[in-house]
């Protein structure tokens, strides 16, 4: 009978409400669950049920997390969040920014080496962005940025790549 495949109507659909005002980015500890459907970003970083008190979070490291870093929404709009703090008008050289940048996600200035590779990587996307200005504005759009959006979409590349290391995602 075709009843037998329909949904028990106590599960029903669960969607997940994204606020577009100032409670969209308050402390996921305010955030909303459902028992049954965790929040797919939360389940990935094994976040502890909401059922049981945790003393001590697991800690764990799988290709899933670094998908879901490079791939949530969340974690863009973090990327562009940093990109428009680092391109603030307090620091004017692009290494000076890119040590406050990384200084930001963790803690600690780059070596020379570091400093040297994220130099590199920020110039390539420079390239990258000036001679694909239509990816560039998709991107800069964002935060509404009229002025150099090939910069801004490079920072916020550099910042991706900031936000993905294992250093920042994971505490030693």
């Amino acid at each position: 009978p075709a009843f037998l495949f329909d949904k028990p109507a106590s599960y029903g659909p669960k969607t997940w409400n994204v606020e577009e005002d100032s409670e969209r980015y308050r402390r996921a500890i305010y955030t909303f669950r459902f028992r049954s459907v965790p929040y797919p970003m939360l389940q990935a970083f094994d976040a502890p049920n909401g059922d049981i008190s945790t003393v001590k979070r697991t800690r764990s490291n799988t290709p899933l997390q670094a998908l879901t870093t490079l791939n949530e929404t969340l974690f863009m709009e973090c990327a562009v969040g940093l990109a428009e703090t680092t391109l603030s008008p307090k620091t004017n050289s692009d290494e000076s920014r890119i040590e406050t940048a990384f200084r930001r996600c963790v803690s600690r200035y780059p070596s020379a080496e570091e400093k040297q590779v994220l130099s590199d990587f920020l110039n390539r996307q420079r390239e990258y962005f000036n001679s694909h200005p239509e990816e560039a504005k998709q991107i800069s759009e964002q935060k509404k940025v009229k002025d150099a959006p090939a910069d801004f979409a490079a920072w916020v590349a550099l910042s991706r790549v900031l936000l993905n290391m294992d250093e920042t995602i994971t505490k030693e």
